[in-house]
């Protein structure tokens, strides 16, 4: 299963893996790749810690850095050390037994010897490691049972993600807002996407609803803090994700509202509204219902403005004449009878009258004058 982080909807697909019980004659160390400067875009801040002295890179990838070095998938041994690798990342600096990493790399079908050949695979990853900056591979210790990863010195995007995360949690205002900035720019890529195996998968997955979680609380942060361009992005982000996050849609419809652009507003409605009742069979929730009365409050105040009466007239007529069951969107209580509220029959006639008015002068204009 594949699971996506980045824009969009996750697709799903099953792949099976089938790797031969032998463990294969190791083939002679891969030379490691240099690392070609990174060019950054200007005014961009270098928000990596400058304490660790490797980096290691899991979105988009798994890749070990340090200084000019730097070692991909296969320069890490091959499938199996590589697999170690991960596994022992994921479980931030805690110790994983023997039996474990056995059953993650070989599930239920582990091979003869299986517990000498996993540690003759740690014994490639720490010279692997070693390659890429001399004495990484004992970051790799031996405990009783099993092993650790020491993360001393070593940054793991991963990581710093959920660290910035949890440090915008504790600010407010713009700091917070730049703070979860930073998380999100640590999200490059898909979570490894060169490995299918179900406990990766399942990583991704967990992944991804932490992801989510941060683009809510991010798009909320920015909103309060003023910032309408995050916060619509971020939300809108979110949405991409999953698109019956109702505190996303509550976010994109208060920026347009407080930006004055009701007919966007109005139209991400009725995306909102088509999305709940083609896949739930259902209206939005309370909290979205409620912004869009806001919004709607919103268009009633600037419609001394002829023309903006007339769009959100059209677009609010649109939105009946798209419904499904031919119903108004206007909230309860907001219609025809409601205090301060919208009648249908007044958006009919104002675009009678334009259209009428149009004709008239259409009529009365000869070739020549036009």
């Amino acid at each position: 299963m594949e699971f996506t982080i980045g824009e969009g909807r996750a697709g799903v697909s099953v792949r099976s893996v089938r790797e031969p019980h032998a463990v294969a004659q190791v083939a002679p160390v891969a030379p490691v790749a240099p690392v070609a400067p990174v060019e950054e875009s200007a005014g961009q801040e270098v928000r990596a810690s400058s304490a660790a002295r490797v980096r290691v890179q899991m979105f988009g990838g798994l890749r070990v850095t340090a200084g000019g070095c730097s070692a991909g998938p296969r320069q890490l041994g091959g499938a199996k050390p590589r697999q170690i690798l991960v596994a022992l990342l994921l479980r931030r600096e805690q110790a994983v037994c023997k039996a474990s990493l056995v059953g993650l790399l070989w599930g239920d079908s582990p091979p003869a010897g299986a517990m000498s050949t996993l540690e003759g695979y740690v014994s490639l990853l720490r010279k692997r490691l070693d390659a890429v900056s001399p004495g990484l591979g004992t970051a790799v210790r031996t405990v009783p049972g099993g092993y650790l990863l020491e993360l001393t010195g070593i940054e793991v995007d991963v990581h710093r993600f959920r660290d910035l995360g949890a440090g915008a949690r504790t600010r407010k205002g713009a700091e917070a807002v730049r703070h979860y900035a930073e998380a999100l720019e640590v999200v490059g890529g898909t979570l490894l996407p060169d490995e299918h195996l179900d406990w990766v998968d399942d990583a991704r997955v967990g992944l991804g609803t932490e992801l989510l979680h941060v683009l809510d609380e991010a798009a909320e942060a920015a909103l309060a803090a003023g910032d309408l361009d995050r916060a619509h992005r971020w939300a809108r982000r979110a949405i991409g994700w999953d698109p019956f996050d109702e505190k996303a849609w509550r976010v994109v419809l208060e920026c347009c509202g407080r930006r004055g652009l009701h007919a966007e507003g109005l139209r991400a409605y009725d995306e909102c509204r088509r999305i709940f009742a083609a896949e739930l069979g259902c209206t939005p929730g309370p909290g979205v219902r409620e912004t869009f009365e806001r919004l709607l409050d919103s268009v009633r105040k600037v419609d001394d403005d002829p023309l903006a009466a007339l769009v959100d007239a059209v677009v609010r007529l649109h939105l009946v004449i798209s419904s499904p069951d031919g119903t108004s969107l206007v909230p309860p209580g907001r219609g025809a009878g409601g205090p301060g509220g919208f009648d249908e029959e007044d958006d009919w006639r104002l675009l009678e009258r334009f259209l009428s008015t149009a004709r008239r002068r259409r009529v009365g204009r000869s070739p020549l004058s036009a």
